[in-house]
């Protein structure tokens, strides 16, 4: 390969030089104008100037700012959706944890129907878990090698071993726990909004008997619950493509109790999934 000409080499050095501070004036020039727009009344602009931030690049308190500004424009789903994206990010915040809950409550979602959230099983930790549980494993391996070559020792220290083994279960638990919660996780949505004409209440979203606009509503949820989607026999949602293309999913509450097809349109992934 030949090397690049002393002029070009400079001149491609110069431009990156430029480049990146004016990508990074552009991103700061864009987040003070949704802070403006906030901060003079204009919500609506300040939320599709977040989202448009929010689409490239993902930050607790971005998110949360999103959250709030759908709080105040009583988007209460939406407003969920992107609390639970904070806290995904900023699993232990107390404040986006308490602003969730005041968001369900005003979505009128009841605690029964939500998965459990507790920040020690938050995926965000397990490669931390997994990492405690190693050190802790090679630990008590090396322990035991020691206790049981001393020849001074004439009672083998039994109650190392309890230890040893409760410890092991624990953070073997811890573990198993947190990778079932990522396995959620992925397939978790929220209800953020109902295309269908004959909703039985206001701000709920019908999960349907069929696939189609045109079948009935096989239960009713409220606007902002978590939803669950199958999966089929490759690992992936299950979906069905109407003849028209839209795409329909079939989902369930937490508890499995309530399920039915839900339109692509009517619910947003927690993750970035491509659906």
């Amino acid at each position: 390969m030949k090397p690049l000409h002393p002029n070009i080499l400079f001149h491609f050095i110069f431009l990156v030089g430029i480049a990146f501070p004016l990508l990074g004036e552009s991103k700061d020039m864009i987040f003070y104008d949704a802070v403006r727009a906030e901060a003079s009344g204009d919500l609506e602009k300040a939320i599709k100037i977040y989202k448009t931030l929010s689409e490239k690049s993902h930050s607790a308190s971005l998110h949360a700012n999103l959250a709030n500004l759908f709080f105040k424009v009583e988007d209460y789903a939406k407003a969920v959706l992107h609390f639970r994206k904070a806290i995904w990010i900023d699993p232990g915040n107390r404040d986006y944890i308490a602003n969730l809950s005041l968001a369900l409550e005003m979505s009128g979602v009841t605690p029964q129907n939500l998965p459990e959230s507790s920040p020690i099983f938050s995926p965000r930790f397990q490669t931390i878990t997994l990492i405690i549980f190693s050190l802790f494993a090679w630990s008590g391996i090396l322990t035991f090698t020691l206790f049981f070559r001393l020849p001074i020792i004439s009672k083998k220290p039994f109650w190392i071993a309890a230890l040893f083994l409760i410890g092991s279960f624990t953070l073997s638990w811890i573990f198993l726990k947190s990778a079932e919660h990522t396995s959620r996780l992925n397939r978790e949505v929220i209800a953020i909004q109902s295309l269908a004409q004959h909703n039985e209440a206001e701000n709920a979203l019908a999960l349907r008997v069929f696939a189609g606009n045109g079948s009935s509503a096989n239960t009713i949820i409220p606007l902002g619950s978590s939803l669950f989607l199958d999966l089929g026999e490759d690992g992936l949602p299950r979906v069905h493509k109407s003849p028209n293309g839209e795409k329909w999913y079939l989902a369930r509450s937490f508890s499995g109790s309530d399920k039915g097809w839900i339109q692509r349109n009517e619910f947003e992934p927690i993750l970035d999934l491509e659906l």
